[in-house]
């Protein structure tokens, strides 16, 4: 059985995402889907490493790290709390989903909740999940049809890692994993069979 909210710990990879309530679009504009990741540089990243992402019109997927203990024990002992990293955490993906959802309803004109109760997470626990998982998170525009090639999607970090430009993405962890950009085009264009670790994805 899946644990969709795995305890987020130090060290730890996460396959992490959520979707728009009853399947509603979460991005409507260009601008949404920059100011969603403005501000999950600002509110997540000082926390977790990204090393892929693809943000899709009513939902998104992340595989992230949470970064080492030392960087909470630090944030811990200037705040003088006991909480866990967590709940920190928690408390972190919080304001980053009530920032976007504050700025999306003023700018739809809607009121209420945006996205699905409690964003999702499950542990990342082997090699072949990890590379699989970076696969299936840039497929994501081609599997719903909106593109036909991974170059043409504007909103994941497929073109972040074979670019040069400055990133948040763990761009050089992602292509020495792979090694290098021939290696990691040539495994996106792959037919990967999924296999064990299907039940562990969502579409």
């Amino acid at each position: 059985m899946r644990d969709y909210h795995a305890v987020l710990e130090p060290g730890y990879y996460y396959h992490i995402y959520n979707r728009g309530n009853n399947g509603e679009k979460i991005f409507e504009t260009t601008g949404n889907y920059e100011y969603f990741l403005k501000n999950l540089t600002k509110y997540i990243c000082p926390y977790l490493d990204i090393y892929a992402y693809c943000l899709m019109p009513n939902h998104f997927h992340f595989l992230a790290q949470v970064k080492p203990l030392s960087t909470f024990e630090t944030i811990f002992k200037e705040i003088e709390t006991t909480i866990t990293v967590n709940d920190f955490l928690g408390e972190r993906f919080k304001r980053f989903f009530s920032s976007y959802v504050l700025a999306f309803n003023t700018q739809q004109q809607r009121s209420g909740s945006l996205f699905e109760k409690r964003f999702k997470r499950l542990l990342v626990t082997s090699d072949e999940y990890y590379s699989k998982l970076i696969h299936y998170i840039h497929n994501n525009p081609i599997h719903h049809h909106f593109v036909n090639e991974y170059s043409l999607w504007k909103f994941s970090s497929y073109n972040a890692i074979l670019s040069d430009k400055p990133t948040v993405i763990k761009r050089a962890v992602v292509l020495e994993w792979f090694g290098g950009k021939e290696n990691f085009t040539i495994f996106h264009q792959s037919n990967i069979d999924y296999g064990e670790i299907r039940d562990l994805l969502t579409d």
